[in-house]
């Protein structure tokens, strides 16, 4: 039921951009903006979605390691293409996640789940920060004042999450309190304390972190700047974050709609027509999936299980945490 709802919610957002873009435009906006695309925007677009997903496939192996499970960067990197075409036909980052805890094998998944649980920690936070440092960028002037409340909210977040990743017991301390989440607080501080980094493998956890959201922000920036939107780089940025965050809500089944609606009311703000709007989230996501591509052609060609086999070993340990 949740399924076919969710299908519902991007049909119907879709199909209202759609009818309101033709109704102000016609038909013929599509195409005629389609025609006079930048090639080398597009290619920048094209480009930054590859060093997204290399910054995540390594973000994924450093935290497998952690975990005492070894796995190269090339199975890796084929594991997280493939979880990207899973990812793609599912809410949110759903089949990503669930994917890649089922292709390490049954000797690693109870420590690639915790693997996930700390990623997203590692990713709230980025996301947070890459927020936060497009402030004084026109933030304001896209959003208003509850847009500059959200940011800040954003900043401590942000400040919070990096306390978590240096005591994890702040978390096991806020689970005990907080009855409604304090379930997921107390797995995070767990999953935290199981393979404990050093500072340094944190700063570069954090900074893979901060390349994947910026990255994946900047698609979108790109795309407006091939569609030759009136914007500055810097609010298309603005808007490619939000549309990030909007996404990440499993409202709809791959952000379908929501994107573009992001798109839609943020620009508008700017005077950018829906049409322009609305191509430049769509081209953006286009210009995402090739990476999703590679990863289903590779599932089809694959005709039998990987032989590297998940090697699990002790999970490395920092004296004095648990």
């Amino acid at each position: 039921m949740k399924k076919w709802l969710k299908r519902s919610v991007s049909l119907g957002l879709l199909g209202a951009i759609v009818a309101l873009v033709i109704a102000r435009e016609g038909a013929g906006a599509f195409v005629d903006r389609l025609s006079s695309l930048s090639p080398g925007a597009l290619l920048v677009a094209l480009a930054l979605p590859w060093l997204a997903v290399l910054a995540s496939t390594r973000r994924w192996q450093l935290l497998l390691r952690l975990e005492g499970v070894e796995r190269s960067l090339g199975w890796t990197l084929g594991s997280f293409l493939r979880g990207r075409f899973v990812g793609v036909f599912t809410p949110s980052t759903m089949g990503l996640d669930v994917y890649r805890v089922m292709d390490v094998g049954a000797g690693g998944r109870g420590p690639a789940g915790r693997a996930v649980l700390v990623e997203k920690l590692y990713g709230l936070v980025a996301l947070a920060m890459v927020s936060a440092a497009l402030l004084p960028f026109g933030l304001q002037r896209l959003f208003g004042a509850l847009g500059t409340l959200g940011v800040a909210g954003l900043g401590l977040a942000a400040a919070a999450g990096v306390a978590a990743l240096e005591r994890p017991q702040i978390l096991a301390a806020l689970g005990a309190r907080l009855p409604k989440v304090g379930g997921r607080l107390q797995r995070w501080a767990e999953a935290l304390r199981a393979g404990r980094p050093d500072r340094s493998t944190r700063l570069r956890l954090l900074g893979l972190g901060l390349a994947t959201h910026a990255a994946t922000a900047a698609i979108f920036a790109a795309t407006g700047a091939a569609l030759g939107v009136n914007a500055s780089p810097a609010e298309l940025a603005i808007v490619g974050n939000a549309i990030i965050l909007a996404t990440l809500l499993p409202l709809s089944v791959g952000g379908v709609g929501v994107r573009e609606g992001t798109a839609v009311a943020l620009l508008a703000t700017q005077g950018v027509g829906a049409g322009d709007a609305a191509l430049l989230a769509f081209l953006g996501y286009l210009c995402a999936q090739p990476p999703a591509l590679v990863g289903g052609l590779w599932s089809t060609l694959r005709r039998e299980p990987p032989r590297e086999t998940p090697r699990v070993v002790a999970a490395p340990r920092v004296p004095g945490h648990a």
